[in-house]
């Protein structure tokens, strides 16, 4: 026993030695400024841990902290250095490693930060009887008692000190982006409250807590009242986080708003972000569809792809509630069934496939898929209900829960019978049949000298197939009264905007809607007999007299003889539908002698649903020799798997 005690003497000292080499004994432990390695010769001894406190030998204080910075107060946001050691029965540094555990009540609430390093702990392990740990404060103010705790020969050990900080000094107060930025307006049942939320936080960023702060309204259009719009409560006390928070009440009026906080007894304040308040639902007049592709080649190919997106508003153009819902249907490919609205939109996917609108007329002669008369040098005279006959028009159906559209002629945010304007097919002649279209123009759409009717009055949305602006009875619509029939207009306003109790309006929301055409573009060109639709198989040229230098344009064209001529065609997909987009047109005049030729257009063309009319100009040149000879002309449609190059020629004679 004696040997192993005497090993264990000089084990510490060679420690002791290694240490004071290194500069650990060039402070005491006493001297809260000094290092934390403030271990001198002799000082460490291998016996048990007895005692957890500050110090050493004469020195050590059981019970006790040290603080860097004494008994100084600590700057808001500011740190200092814990430090604690653990001792022997003789009070000599303990080199057994003990875990010790800090806290206090500013820690516990997150208003104060502990780290060894650059790790976030309250944990530290004693290394040579001394642990050391730093305290930040992070919004604490006034006294904080801190403890070290630690298990020593099966129990608790505290020491003790108390930290005294200083108050921050209020720098700023910052709105919080609310979780939402529009509610509806009060009784028309959506989400008629919202919680707007600042932060207190002072010249080091930390967050304050117990400052009082104010709160009030500012409302465009109105002052703070307007429509009943109110605060539940006008101030608040910031909590641990500097948060305060205040809720507003929605009025009866559409209206922005913003909310100012104010410190009490301080010039600091800020405003909130802007709130809408607005019924949040969405109107027929404001319903919007459209798509990135109305043209895609997708007759011959599948899982060819356009996104839809639909946009929404409400009566009073403010973008409708996140979550929305809109569905979707389509007669040609196939849709996603739904999407929900953020930010007032979104977008689905139709994707090509069967089954593909096939052509509504028996009809199928070049003239009448081209809608042109015979010759093809003027349109047919029911060119809109031709080109609705096409192969390939697809239409694409989108429906939501809304409320119908009016004119609030008196601008009070509700509607009023006989005052505000809502067109119904009572406000037209007997067989007027506006109020029968699936999408009416909406009376707030239409422009002063517009010869179009608009109608507010909405019949049940239906998918208007064969386009002739009625629901026949082959046709599906959306039940919405869930009667099994199919429902025309009820002659009222239907919206959440109907005053309570009037017998000329209900507050029943309606199926809004609107419907996009696309087209199914072909990957082959329609052609005529032997060609390109009327192109013809030759022209005539005569030779131009040769030109001299004495001899002017005017004075030879007098000279009798036709010297100019024009072969036109058309260009369309094999439906009649227009070409794909970017098609392109080449003409090779190699062949062509004596004579000159060109295109009035070489593209690339835009996407559209009508055919493209084109013309091929010759010209005699003034070589005074007979034209002859052909030219080739080459229309060159893009596909999916590669460009398609269909050609046709005209011999000059």
């Amino acid at each position: 026993m004696h040997t192993l005690k005497t090993t264990k003497i000089v084990s510490a000292a060679f420690i002791s030695l290694i240490l004071s080499a290194c500069g650990g004994g060039a402070s005491s432990p006493l001297d809260p400024k000094g290092s934390s390695s403030s271990l001198s010769s002799g000082a460490v001894d291998t016996t048990s841990p007895k005692a957890i406190g500050y110090g050493f030998d004469s020195n050590f204080v059981k019970g006790q902290i040290g603080v860097s910075i004494g008994d100084a107060a600590l700057s808001p946001g500011g740190s200092t250095n814990l430090t604690v050691n653990i001792v022997s029965s003789t009070n000599t540094l303990a080199a057994t490693p003990v875990q010790i555990t800090f806290n206090s009540p500013c820690i516990a609430s997150g208003e104060a930060k502990l780290t060894v390093g650059t790790t976030a702990t309250n944990v530290v392990t004693s290394s040579f009887g001394e642990a050391t740990i730093s305290y930040t404060a992070n919004g604490c103010s006034g006294t904080d008692q801190v403890t070290a705790t630690a298990v020593i020969d099966n129990k608790q050990e505290v020491a003790r000190t108390t930290l005294n900080i200083s108050p921050d000094t209020i720098l700023a107060i910052t709105p919080i982006d609310p979780v939402v930025d529009q509610i509806s307006l009060k009784g028309t049942g959506g989400q008629e409250t919202a919680v707007i939320s600042f932060t207190v936080t002072g010249i080091t960023g930390a967050p304050i807590k117990n400052v009082m702060v104010d709160f009030s309204l500012s409302a465009q259009g109105g002052g703070a009242s307007l429509g009943g719009l109110a605060l539940v409560n006008s101030e608040a006390l910031s909590d641990k986080n500097g948060l305060v928070s205040t809720t507003v009440q929605a009025g009866n009026v559409a209206t922005s708003v913003v909310v100012t906080a104010k410190a009490r007894a301080s010039n600091i304040a800020t405003q909130s972000k802007k709130l809408i308040v607005s019924t949040g639902i969405p109107d027929q007049d404001s319903f919007t569809l459209g798509a990135n592709d109305h043209y895609p080649m997708a007759w011959n190919h599948n899982d060819i792809q356009s996104t839809f997106t639909v946009q929404l508003a409400d009566a009073f153009n403010n973008p409708v509630s996140d979550g929305t819902a809109i569905s979707f249907t389509t007669e040609g490919g196939a849709i996603d069934d739904a999407c929900t609205t953020q930010k007032g939109k979104c977008s689905v996917v139709w994707r090509s496939q069967n089954p593909r609108p096939i052509r509504n007329s028996s009809n199928t002669s070049v003239d009448r898929l081209l809608c042109v008369n015979a010759g093809g040098l003027t349109f047919v005279a029911d060119y809109s209900n031709c080109v609705k006959e096409r192969a390939g028009r697809v239409t694409v159906l989108a429906h939501a829960i809304g409320n119908e559209s009016f004119i609030d002629a008196n601008g009070n945010g509700v509607y009023d019978f006989g005052v505000d304007v809502f067109k119904t097919h009572e406000d037209y002649p007997s067989g007027n049949s506006e109020c029968d279209k699936n999408a009416p123009l909406a009376s707030s759409q239409k422009l002063s000298n517009s010869p179009r009717l608009p109608c507010d009055d909405l019949v049940e949305a239906y998918l208007d197939r064969d386009e002739s602006g009625t629901h026949d009875n082959d046709e599906p619509f959306v039940d919405a009264n869930l009667d099994v029939n199919y429902s025309y207009e009820n002659g009222i306003y239907n919206g959440v905007l109907c005053r309570d109790g009037d017998s000329k309006c209900t507050k029943e929301k309606v199926t809004i809607r609107q419907e996009s055409i696309l087209i199914m573009v072909s990957d082959g060109m329609l052609m005529g007999t032997g060609g390109f639709p009327y192109l013809a198989n030759s022209v005539s040229l005569d030779a131009r007299p040769k030109s001299s230098s004495s001899n002017s344009s005017a004075s030879s064209s007098s000279v009798a003889g036709t010297y100019n001529t024009t072969a036109y065609f058309w260009v369309a997909d094999s439906n009649g539908n227009g070409a794909p987009g970017k098609t392109t047109l080449k003409l090779d005049t190699s062949a062509l002698k004596n004579a000159t030729a060109k295109l009035t257009t070489e593209g690339p063309l835009a996407n559209s649903q009508d055919p493209t009319y084109v013309e091929i100009r010759f010209f005699s040149d003034d070589s005074g020799n007979q034209p002859t000879g052909f030219v080739q002309v080459m229309v060159t449609f893009p596909t999916p798997t590669g460009d398609i190059t269909y050609s046709d020629f005209v011999n000059v004679n």
